[in-house]
C-alpha cells in the first residue's frame, strides 16, 4: 500500500491535539487518563490514556492522510512518556465493525518500525460491548504493568 505523509499537527495542550485536512475538516485528537476503567489499587493504570478522535463534520470523507496523522500523534505521545493509549471502537451508531477495521488498518499501514504493539478487549455493559485497543511502546520500561493492568485488572474486562 502506498504511505501517505501525514497533515501538519497543532499542539493544542499536552493532551489534545488539532488538524485539519485537505477537505477542510477539522480533527481533535483529545487523551485523558482513563482511571475509571480500572481496579482502584491499580497504580499502573494512571499510566494509560484513552483517545479520543473527533472530526468536526460528521461525514468525513475517507482520507489516508487522517490515519498517518493520527499515528503520528501516537508516537509522540509514547516517544515521549510510557503512558498507553487506549483506544475505543464505539458501537453507539452500529460502526464498530468499520471502526476497528479502519484502526486495524492504520495500525498495519503506520506502524512501520513495529515499536507499537497493541492489545484488545471487549468492554460490556448492560447496554453494548465495544472494542478497546490499548498501544504501548514496545521500549517503554512499564510496557510489562500497562500490559498486565489492561488484560487483567480493567473492571469492565472482568466482570
Amino acid at each position: 500500500m502506498k504511505k501517505f505523509g501525514s497533515y501538519e499537527i497543532t499542539r493544542v495542550s499536552d493532551l489534545e491535539f488539532s488538524f485539519v485536512t485537505d477537505n477542510h475538516n477539522i480533527y481533535r485528537v483529545v487523551f485523558k487518563f482513563s482511571e475509571r476503567f480500572f481496579e482502584e489499587h491499580c497504580s499502573e493504570c494512571k499510566d494509560i490514556l484513552e483517545v479520543d478522535i473527533v472530526c468536526a463534520d460528521k461525514n468525513c470523507p475517507k482520507d489516508y492522510r487522517v490515519g498517518a496523522t493520527i499515528f503520528k500523534i501516537f508516537g509522540e505521545i509514547l516517544s515521549e512518556s510510557c503512558n498507553g493509549i487506549m483506544y475505543r471502537c464505539d458501537d453507539s451508531d452500529g460502526r464498530e465493525c468499520s471502526r476497528e477495521l479502519q484502526f486495524d488498518r492504520w495500525y498495519e499501514t503506520y506502524n512501520t518500525d513495529e515499536k507499537i504493539d497493541r492489545f484488545a478487549q471487549d468492554f460490556c455493559d448492560e447496554n453494548a460491548c465495544d472494542k478497546y485497543y490499548v498501544l504501548v511502546d514496545k521500549g517503554c520500561f512499564n510496557y510489562e504493568e500497562i500490559f498486565e493492568s489492561f488484560n487483567y485488572r480493567c473492571k469492565e474486562c472482568n466482570n
